[in-house]
């Protein structure tokens, strides 16, 4: 329950700069019409050569497929990456007292070009070679390419911040995101602070909604506009939160309007019970 309770202060926290500074929701918005766009440039060319169909019958995929699926993977986090590290550039500038703009986000986005299409190739690597072994491997090879998930997306937390306000490079900015996490929170970093249900309970009322529907388009197209507007507040959420950890990683000290108790509880022990 420490963890849960913990969880939903943290979104609250992250929630309240986002009450001061509404415009912020607008990048993860763009970022998922963005999503979209990139999905389907790439998946409706794979439906129509019925590759899509092939996958889906036997669960096979040849080399070229994987080609397809790195070059969506790279275009779309690229786009990902884009909006968060704006998103992050003006949480940056709000806990410094500033007044962030959407095109002064934009603008520190865009001087980190090079950068972000490096990290998305590099993500996008690491993430082709897991759906590999997830594809071609029975149950245990399936839940080790699942740890090297966990055990990637932890070392890679703070990327976005480091990546945004340091000079260290992709590879240098993976080795700083995880000397800052180990630095900071030592051997607790066993379990990452989740969202996950938090964000379930949120759904509760989209889930009503489908369920009550009955066919009836109304209630459907309400449900699926809550689930967008929860999508893009979570990733928010997440965005402000990732910076929140950064500042009192490299400076020891809560962001403003962050409690240092729940920051340095961020990540907790299993072992603890937690």
């Amino acid at each position: 329950m420490g963890t849960f309770s913990r969880s939903w202060d943290l979104i609250w926290e992250s929630f309240h700069v986002i009450r001061k500074d509404k415009k912020l929701i607008v990048f993860p918005i763009l970022s998922g019409l963005a999503v979209l766009a990139v999905a389907a440039l790439y998946f409706i060319p794979l439906f129509q050569l019925g590759i899509l169909q092939q996958y889906k019958a036997q669960h096979h995929v040849d080399p070229s497929t994987y080609a397809w699926m790195f070059l969506w993977y790279c275009t779309n986090y690229f786009v990902i990456v884009f909006f968060s590290c704006a998103l992050a550039a003006c949480a940056q500038m709000r806990f410094s007292g500033g007044e962030p703009t959407l095109g002064a986000g934009m603008s520190q986005a865009a001087a980190k070009l090079p950068a972000i299409m490096m990290w998305a190739v590099v993500a996008s690597t690491v993430g082709l070679i897991i759906r590999i072994i997830e594809d071609r491997s029975k149950a245990a090879g399936k839940i080790f390419a699942s740890l090297v998930g966990v055990a990637w997306a932890v070392t890679t937390y703070l990327m976005v911040p480091v990546l945004v306000f340091e000079e260290a490079g992709v590879f240098g900015s993976i080795k700083r995101s995880c000397q800052l996490l180990r630095k900071t929170w030592g051997e607790q970093i066993g379990a990452n602070i989740g969202f996950g249900l938090p964000f379930l309970v949120l759904a509760i009322p989209g889930i009503l909604l489908i369920l009550g529907a009955r066919h009836q388009p109304v209630a459907l197209a309400l449900a699926l506009l809550y689930f967008l507007m929860l999508g893009a507040l979570m990733s928010a959420v997440k965005g402000i939160f990732a910076v929140a950890l950064y500042r009192y990683a490299t400076q020891g000290e809560a962001a403003a309007g962050f409690s240092k108790v729940n920051l340095n509880g961020a990540f907790v022990d299993l072992s603890n019970g937690e």
